[in-house]
């Protein structure tokens, strides 16, 4: 007489789900290898506009492109909502600029006011500041946070933030103070 019970009948109990699992485990593996090797390789953008990233009092963040600052969106985060919108980056002939030098450092604000006009803003006086900062600073009024977000290609690691005192460098809609990291 044969035995009918197939060719796992044999097999010790328990035995088929330590299969299953290694098998679902394995798929798994193979799915995060392809995924891993896809990140590296496309990580790599092909020509195309680059991007700015910074943080403005600690729940938004805004990605800027520096290449046409035609557009710029910006993504508010609290802990219940998240929500993304696109708002018009004004082109730097609309933006007013100031360079304050809180480092001491002789005629550096002069420098960055040159650096600034020539690529189309417009610029005011350059001046001190006190107290020092560290590190500088990019200071914006009411709706020109992506405004500000753009020139931090002029003074990379500055800290952007709201203006602290409508009082400071008046006239501008944008405050750059220079502290004492930066490189010229």
């Amino acid at each position: 007489m044969t035995n009918n019970k197939g060719k796992h009948a044999s097999q010790t109990p328990g035995t088929f789900y330590r299969d299953l699992a290694i098998m679902i485990v394995g798929v798994i593996l193979v799915g995060a290898a392809v995924f891993f090797l896809l990140y590296l390789f496309a990580d790599e953008p092909a020509t195309g506009p680059t991007t700015t990233s910074t943080t403005f009092a600690d729940t938004t963040s805004t990605i800027a492109d520096t290449s046409t600052t035609d557009r710029v969106s910006t993504t508010t985060s609290t802990s219940e909502t998240s929500s993304s919108t696109s708002v018009d980056v004004r082109p730097p002939s609309e933006v007013t600029v100031v360079v304050l030098n809180s480092m001491g450092l002789d005629g550096a604000a002069s420098e960055k006011t040159s650096e600034l006009s020539e690529a189309g803003y417009q610029t005011l006086t350059p001046d001190n500041y006190e107290p020092e900062q560290d590190p500088s600073r990019i200071w914006y009024r009411e709706g020109f946070a992506p405004e500000a977000a753009v020139l931090l290609e002029y003074l990379p690691g500055a800290d952007v933030e709201p203006i602290p005192d409508e009082s400071i460098g008046e006239g501008a809609d944008v405050v750059l103070v220079l502290g004492t990291g930066f490189g010229g």
